[in-house]
């Protein structure tokens, strides 16, 4: 005798379509974890460039008319990279993965972009800053070396749709601001500040050896007065440094460069071979400053095989219980306090009494 199973009971269209529901339910949430925008970006270790080697294949460092010496080891510039933009924020997903990683950060878009900015803007003010980042590590440099040279203050950029676009151009000199020898940017701010739109701001300038006085009628735009222009004090070398950082911005990689020119223009190896990472703005007196996004550079540096970290002493409360396991942080205020490190480093003695971040 041969017994048949009974065949299943069909599922009834009601429960079908129940079914169908919850499966479209369960996939919306997850798309829309995976793809909505949040009012957060998450702020995260980027790429890290050996600032003693080279970029896209071009050397990062390059001294023209004046004798270099080879190096040897990394002096190591550290990134971070966003996920989410200006318009959209990173995704709920990730910022919920970021709660639970040590390693990144969850920061307020608005924080970053703040009213009216986007990342182009975002790019562009990255860009000024990365190129007087540039222009102090050579002077702080040079200083270091006793090499003397001259300053002027330059127009870099002008808005063209701005007060000061039928007026002056990329490359003008700066001479006098309101009848006062120019010193740079913040004395420009300042001097167009105090005019409230009232009056115009004169400059003397000087345009390819040709002296004038320009006056500009300073504008209301983005809730300040402006002129729509940039400046800063650019040094003037007796030789040439050229600096290659790819799509690199910010002020965070002064201490490093000024490490790494100073390597190029001193016999044998500054760092002795060994794998040093480092961060901080640079003034061209040789001051070291604090940056943003530290915790996620030291994840970096550490990623990258380094086991030094140059970090500004500013930057130490943010430091204090955020040091990856195998990675020794040096305190530095000056590039004088980081070139005793990099030394000590290189020749492996005296790194016990190297100043560490401490509570």
């Amino acid at each position: 005798m041969t017994f048949y199973a009974k065949d299943p009971k069909p599922r009834s269209l009601a429960s079908r379509i129940v079914g169908w529901i919850v499966f479209v339910a369960i996939t919306g949430a997850g798309l829309f974890l995976a793809i909505a925008p949040t009012p957060y970006l998450v702020e995260q270790a980027g790429p890290v460039y050996n600032v003693l080697s080279t970029i896209a294949g071009k050397p990062m460092i390059t001294v023209t008319g004046k004798t270099t010496y080879p190096t040897t080891g990394d002096l190591d510039m550290l990134t971070v990279t966003l996920k989410g933009d200006s318009t959209r924020g990173a995704s709920w997903f990730d910022v919920g993965l970021a709660k639970f990683d040590s390693s990144v950060a969850i920061i307020n878009k608005d924080d970053v972009y703040p009213p009216g900015w986007d990342d182009a803007k975002l790019n562009e003010e990255a860009d000024m800053m990365m190129l007087d980042s540039q222009s102090n590590a050579k002077a702080a440099a040079l200083n270091l070396l006793d090499i003397p040279f001259t300053s002027s203050v330059k127009v870099t950029s002008v808005t063209k749709s701005g007060p000061a676009g039928n007026v002056l151009k990329a490359g003008d000199t700066l001479l006098k601001v309101q009848g006062e020898v120019a010193t740079g940017i913040d004395q420009v701010r300042a001097f167009v500040r105090a005019t409230e739109g009232k009056s115009p701001v004169n400059l003397e300038i000087d345009r390819k050896g040709k002296t004038s006085t320009v006056s500009v009628s300073p504008k209301f735009i983005d809730k300040q007065w402006r002129m729509g222009i940039y400046v800063q004090s650019v040094p003037e070398f007796p030789f040439k440094i050229d600096i290659e950082v790819g799509s690199v911005g910010g002020p965070s990689g002064g201490q490093i460069l000024t490490l790494a020119i100073y390597d190029k223009l001193t016999p044998g190896s500054l760092t002795g071979g060994q794998k040093i990472a480092g961060t901080g703005t640079i003034t061209p007196e040789g001051a070291i400053g604090p940056i943003g996004g530290i915790r996620q550079k030291l994840y970096g540096a550490i990623r990258a095989g380094a086991k030094w970290f140059l970090a500004p002493s500013e930057n130490c409360d943010e430091v204090i219980g955020h040091v990856p396991d195998g990675l020794r942080v040096i305190k530095v205020s000056t590039i004088q306090d980081s070139l005793k490190a990099v030394k000590a480093i290189a020749s492996s003695t005296g790194t016990a009494s190297l100043p560490s971040c401490t509570k």
